[in-house]
């Protein structure tokens, strides 16, 4: 029997993240459940200590060893310096170059960090690279502050981001945007697919129970309208901006609660939500896994997404839209974000504002309450439809296969 063509999965990242597990895990497991699998995996994830597998985590690593996935696990080094990158960029190729002297001529990765790790690799070890979801990593972290435009990450971060789109034979990202950027501008000859950040439009799908029963462990009424804001505060997205956005709505109309689900401690977000000036009965904090999040969705009317404006902005693809949508829900996003503000106003699923800032929220608020207003069930079935056809994994699943196809068995 002839053997499988192999293909290196390389992810910066622990594989239980679930950043890896709502997105670039679903196309995966596809393959890993057919037993038509055309190719032979091999993973490489860096783990965190402070992570440890589950007991639930670790049967599902071995159900996906018995569906052949092979795994081997590198020690993630905390810190964004360029010592700890150079640690973790030496020990990935070391193991990379084991699996290429086994046979492995392919690796995908996922985000424009691991890409750029895997294009160092791809040169001197002549793999064919695939990158997947690959956006502009050093051009966020500049529009959000958190580089220096002459630093030493930026400049390396950049100058690679480039060089791996040149080199690579496939690439995968959201927008529009990103295809005009690689093709257009840097003449890139990879074969390029548009695959905007998929949604697990099984798990985010509305459920009354979920929203009776999440009302009703936080106490709050069923008669609320309820915003919602799954994340983090700061870096890429908004701090205290977003607390300021909801007291300028709560101002409008008091029968608004929002509701936080983060890994942030109720003491730090509660210190945000002082300096605005919201009292604490006017929102409710929660924490959970990813296991259990579609049912905060579920228990929510309206949601918000929390990306600042700038020019770099337009080639993410939120993984947040496409949950929300597919839950049933509309959602507030700022100008210029992806090719979701355009999807916003021309599918009548959200609201677009320039910033977060007074005028522009409270200007906003007629179109938002407008929204809240609608027949909840017709408004819930528009959105999911919306969300199915722009985030939907059957579409984008056999868009991802075409591009897997395309790196493994077309030759170049």
């Amino acid at each position: 029997m002839q053997a499988k063509p192999k293909a290196i999965l390389f992810l910066y990242n622990r594989l239980f993240d679930p950043l890896i597990q709502s997105n670039f895990w679903l196309y995966i497991k596809d393959y890993l459940e057919d037993e038509k699998n055309p190719y032979q995996f091999h993973l490489v994830t860096y783990e965190n200590p402070n992570f440890p597998l589950t007991n639930e985590q670790e049967a599902l690593v071995e159900k996906w060893k018995s569906q052949g996935l092979e795994w081997s696990t590198l020690k993630w080094h905390q810190g964004s310096g360029l010592k700890q990158k150079f640690i973790d960029l030496y020990n990935g190729f070391r193991r990379v170059a084991k699996l290429r002297f086994k046979g492995y001529k392919h690796i995908v990765t996922l985000g424009s960090v691991a890409g750029t790790y895997a294009y160092t690799y791809s040169i001197p070890l002549r793999l064919k690279l695939f990158l997947y979801q690959f956006e502009p990593h050093s051009e966020y972290a500049i529009d959000n502050k958190m580089w220096a435009v002459n630093s030493k990450q930026y400049k390396i971060s950049h100058y690679l981001e480039r060089k791996a789109a040149l080199s690579a034979k496939v690439i995968a990202s959201g927008t529009v945007f990103m295809q005009e950027r690689v093709k257009d501008i840097w003449q890139s000859k990879a074969e390029f697919f548009r695959i905007p950040t998929v949604a697990n439009d099984k798990k985010f799908i509305f459920i009354n129970d979920d929203r009776i029963d999440i009302r009703k462990q936080y106490n709050i009424s069923m008669d609320k309208w309820v915003l919602y804001y799954p994340g983090k505060f700061g870096d890429l997205y908004y701090k205290e901006e977003l607390a300021f956005m909801y007291k300028w709505l709560k101002e409008e109309d008091p029968r608004l609660h929002l509701l936080i689900v983060t890994p942030h401690t109720d003491e730090e977000v509660k210190e945000l939500f002082d300096k605005a000036g919201v009292d604490k009965s006017g929102y409710t904090i929660a924490h959970c896994d990813y296991v259990d999040i579609h049912k905060y969705a579920s228990a929510s009317d309206f949601a918000i997404i929390s990306v600042p404006p700038g020019p770099s902005k337009k080639f993410i693809s939120n993984i947040k839209v496409g949950e929300y949508l597919c839950a049933g829900m509309p959602f507030l996003i700022t100008q210029g974000i992806s090719e979701d503000y355009i999807y916003a106003t021309e599918k009548d699923v959200g609201v677009v504002v320039d910033d977060f800032v007074k005028d522009d929220i409270k200007k906003a608020w007629p179109e938002i309450k407008e929204y809240l207003e609608r027949d909840p069930k017709k408004l819930r079935e528009h959105c999911r439809n919306v969300g199915l056809d722009y985030r939907g994994f059957d579409r984008l699943n056999r868009i991802f296969k075409d591009a897997m196809n395309h790196l493994i068995l077309k030759k170049r």
